[in-house]
Parts: structure tokens; sequence; C-alpha cells
């Protein structure tokens, strides 16, 4: 390679990428097409939890190919290692990738939130609540995605290898670093604050035993979600992180899916049982 300096321990660490992201999705997917199967058959019922949904499965479709075309191109490997010519696809992959999971995250939760206002219509307040944690998610998606696009001028800089003489205009890393933790830290509240929501009302609604459990089990999957965020803040504000965005976004990578694919879970447990029945 035409790096200078001594050359990093070689690790590849691409297929522990690829092993998790097949094994989320399938689970994920399944359980998206058994919720929109039991919302379209016998009688087309889709709401607007479920369009959402949809919406965020499509972005979730796209974040997993650009992830695997950023492991064929060097995610998982030290930079020194990867041929220059594939590093700035690599690095390209994991910038919109990033953009992906945000949408995904804002539309699972608007969904959640869309679903849980049916089970208490004659609350006002509760009405007014949820529509705040359905505002929020948009406003952080928004705001990382504005904050991510202009993070460089030319945007290329955030893949590309520059040169000294080509002088981009990045916001200094630290402030990104900082602006990441901010947004990522609103998004593990309002995970705690949806997955706990149920807390305030599962024992006062008319519901069977199986249903209460069902809502425990969604209280249990956005909390993990919750612990995977939190572990992703941790890995981006490690001091063990190299600067090597293919070697360092390998942690990153795997809770921001554990993350996204637990949200979309969540959102669709609940209609899984119509289908089973």
């Amino acid at each position: 390679m035409d790096d200078n300096g001594p050359p990093p321990p070689f690790e590849d660490r691409g297929h522990q990428i690829v092993i998790l992201s097949c094994v989320l999705h399938g689970v994920s997917l399944p359980v998206l097409f058994t919720r929109i199967w039991s919302r379209s058959y016998p009688t087309l019922r889709l709401g607007w939890d479920d369009w959402a949904i949809m919406a965020a499965a499509i972005f979730d479709l796209a974040q997993w190919i650009l992830i695997l075309v950023a492991v064929s191109n060097g995610l998982g490997r030290p930079s020194y290692y990867v041929p220059s010519s594939q590093r700035p696809t690599a690095r390209a992959c994991l910038y919109f990738a990033n953009h992906c999971s945000g949408w995904v995250i804002c539309l699972a939760k608007l969904s959640i939130a869309y679903s849980l206002s049916r089970l208490r219509r004659d609350s006002a307040v509760w009405r007014v609540f949820l529509m705040g944690m359905m505002v929020l998610p948009v406003a952080i998606a928004v705001t990382t995605s504005g904050f991510l696009f202009a993070s460089c001028r030319p945007l290329s800089a955030m893949w590309e290898e520059m040169t000294p003489s080509s002088q981009p205009d990045c916001l200094p890393r630290t402030l990104m670093t900082k602006g990441i933790l901010a947004t990522a830290t609103l998004t593990v509240v309002t995970d705690f604050v949806l997955a706990l929501l149920p807390i305030t009302f599962i024992n006062r609604i008319k519901r069977s035993v199986r249903e209460r459990a069902i809502l425990a089990v969604i209280m249990g999957l956005g909390i993990i979600a919750s612990a995977a965020s939190i572990c992703k803040i941790v890995s981006v504000s490690s001091k063990r992180l190299t600067g090597d965005p293919l070697r360092d976004g390998v942690d990153v990578t795997f809770w921001g899916m554990l993350e996204v694919e637990l949200g979309i879970i969540a959102a669709c447990v609940p209609f899984i049982r119509r289908t089973v029945e």
C-alpha cells in the first residue's frame, strides 16, 4: 500500500457485519410481512402507522444494501489494507447508511406512537402527548440529516481522500461528534419513553392477558433497543477510536443495526397475533 507509517494489525470483521445483518433481517422482515398481511387480508385496513412502518422498511433495505456494499469495499478492515480505489465507496456507503438509519428509527417510532394512540382515543391529553412523541423523532431525523449534509463542503470530502490543495471546508471533528451524541441521546430518551409508556395504562385497559403480554414484549424490545442505542453512543465516544472509519465503524454499525431492527420488530409484534390465530 502507499500509506506511510507502520501497518496496523490486520483484522477483518466484515463477515461479522454480514452475518448479524442477515440474522436480524431474517427476523424483522417476516414479522413486517406478517403485519402487512394481517392488515390487508381479508379486508384492507392499512392505516398511517402501517404506511409509516412500510416506509421504514424501504429505508432499512436501503441501509442494508449500503452496509453490504461497504463491507465488500473494506468496511471491517483497517484502511491500510484496503485499496485506495475502494475506500471512498466504503466511506460513502457508511455516510448514506447513517442517513437511512435515522429515518428508519424515526418512522418506526411514528408507527408505534400512532398505534398506541388507538388504545385511549377518549383521552385528549394522551393524544396530544403522543402527537409530541411523533413530532420529536421527525425533528431529530431532520436535524441529523441536516447536520450530516452540512458537515463538509464539498460534501464528497466526507468520503473522498482530499489533497491539501483541495481545502475542503469541514466542521471540526469534535463538533461533529458532539452533534451526533446530542441527537443520539434524544433518541435514547424517546426510546425509553415509548418503551415504558404502556406502564401508565396496562393495568386499566380491558384487554386479555395475552394482549397485555404482547405489550410487555413491546416494552422489552424497546428497552433493548434503547440499550443498543446507548452502546452506539459509547462506541462513538470511545477513546479507543483510531480515526479510521472503516475500522471504527464496525461497532457503531453493529449497535445501529440492532437498534433499527428491534424498532421495526417492536412496531409489528402486536399484529402477529391475528395472523397466528
